[in-house]
C-alpha cells in the first residue's frame, strides 16, 4: 500500500502539535506590509501581525508561496516515500496559491493532486484534518478525495467585519464610505461561497 502526504497552506489556523500529530506539511504564505515581504511563519508571535497591519500605510497583501518552494516540498516528500500527495489550498478568490502549487507539482514531476477547498482558515481546517486522518489510516486515495469534497459541500464560511478600515486600505470601499461606516458603527458580514467573497448583512453595533 502506498503512502499519502498531506499538504496545506498556512492560510488555515491549526495548532501546531496537531500538524505534527498529523504529519502534515504546512507551506507558508508571504505577506507584503508596505513594501516589506515577510514569511507566514515571521509572523506568529501572537499580536505581531496586527500591530504591523495597524501602522502600515496601505493593507498587507498576502502572497501565494513561491513556486519553487512547492516544488522543493513536494520533492523531499517523494523522496521520504510518498507515493500520492494531496495539497488542500484556500480559495482562488483570495490568493493565487492553488496556481503556485500545481506549477510547482509539474516542476517536481510529483503525484500530487491539487484540491480548491473553496474556503480558509476553520475551513480549510476541517478539510486538512480529515484527509491527513484518513492517509495515516491507510485510506486511499480515492476515499480521502471524497471525503474532502462531502467536508466541502457541507461546509459555509462567514466573516465578521468589525472595522471597515482595512476594507477601505484595499480599495474595496471609498474613504468617504469608510469614514460615515465607522461614524455610524456600522458592522458587516460577509460569505465566501463558490470562490466569491460576497456581503450578506449590514448592520449598526455588535449585536
Amino acid at each position: 500500500m502506498g503512502t499519502i502526504k498531506i499538504v496545506a497552506d498556512s492560510s488555515m489556523t491549526i495548532e501546531p502539535e496537531l500538524v505534527k500529530a498529523l504529519d502534515i506539511t504546512v507551506v507558508p504564505l508571504s505577506v507584503m506590509i508596505d513594501s516589506k515581504l515577510y514569511s507566514d511563519n515571521d509572523l506568529k508571535e501572537e499580536g505581531y501581525f496586527l500591530s504591523l497591519m495597524k501602522a502600515s500605510k496601505s493593507l498587507p497583501k498576502t502572497s501565494q508561496p513561491p513556486v519553487g518552494l512547492f516544488a522543493e516540498t513536494y520533492e523531499k516528500l517523494v523522496k521520504e516515500g510518498a507515493t500520492d500527495i494531496v495539497a488542500i489550498h484556500l480559495s482562488p478568490a483570495l490568493s493565487g496559491t492553488i496556481e503556485a502549487s500545481r506549477q510547482g507539482a509539474e516542476i517536481a514531476e510529483a503525484p500530487v493532486t491539487v484540491l480548491d477547498s473553496g474556503f480558509t482558515d476553520q475551513a480549510l481546517k476541517f478539510q486538512v484534518v480529515a484527509a491527513a486522518k484518513l492517509a495515516q489510516a491507510g485510506a486511499s486515495l480515492e476515499d480521502i478525495l471524497a471525503a474532502v469534497q462531502d467536508i466541502k459541500s457541507k461546509t459555509e464560511l462567514y466573516i465578521g467585519v468589525s472595522t471597515l478600515e482595512n476594507l477601505v486600505k484595499g480599495g474595496r470601499i471609498g474613504r468617504v464610505t469608510g469614514v460615515l461606516s465607522s461614524l455610524l458603527n456600522v458592522r458587516v458580514l460577509m460569505e465566501l461561497k463558490n470562490d466569491e467573497l460576497r456581503t450578506l448583512v449590514k448592520g449598526r453595533g455588535n449585536k
